[in-house]
């Protein structure tokens, strides 16, 4: 069962931040080990917003990867999940908010840990419930849906990189 459902924003930070594949290959390895075991995964709206606007070694990276487990499609369970979101986002949220949530992956990313179980790793953090975005943590929380950060994720799979 996947254990954590990874946003776009973990991959983005994690390339650009502390993971950046000249300083720490070993993430790199370790996501792919950790997808083809099926215990992390993503979108395939992720795996859209990380290839289709760039041309940076994080797209080829994730090119690399297209027939691998890291991605998943949503089925009809995550669909329906996904639908139920929609729902609470354009009834909770300003309708411009709610349309820009609703065109992106971070949506589809609660929708596959609700339907599917598991966490979401998202570099997002939770606003104020007055606030008018609607941001991953907040949503999960309404779901009952337990956001997790990169280091949450990688201590609880008990990851370490030691230097070699």
């Amino acid at each position: 069962m996947i254990q954590f459902w990874l946003d776009s924003n973990t991959f983005i930070q994690a390339k650009n931040g502390p993971y950046g594949f000249d300083i720490a290959p070993g993430f790199w390895k370790v996501l792919d080990e950790q997808s083809d075991q099926g215990i992390i995964a993503s979108s395939t709206l992720v795996y859209k917003e990380l290839v289709e606007k760039s041309t940076d070694e994080l797209a080829a990276w994730a090119r690399q990867r297209k027939e691998r487990p890291l991605r998943v499609q949503p089925d009809k369970d995550v669909q329906d999940a996904f639908a139920e979101i929609a729902t609470y986002v354009a009834g909770r949220y300003p309708p411009t908010e709610a349309a820009k949530s609703l065109k992106g992956a971070d949506l589809w990313v609660v929708a596959h840990a609700k339907a599917k179980g598991g966490r979401v790793v998202t570099l997002e953090t939770l606003v104020n419930s007055q606030s008018q975005k609607a941001k991953m943590p907040n949503v999960c929380a309404h779901f009952g849906i337990k956001p997790a950060i990169t280091s949450d994720m990688l201590r609880s799979l008990g990851i370490k990189f030691e230097i070699s």
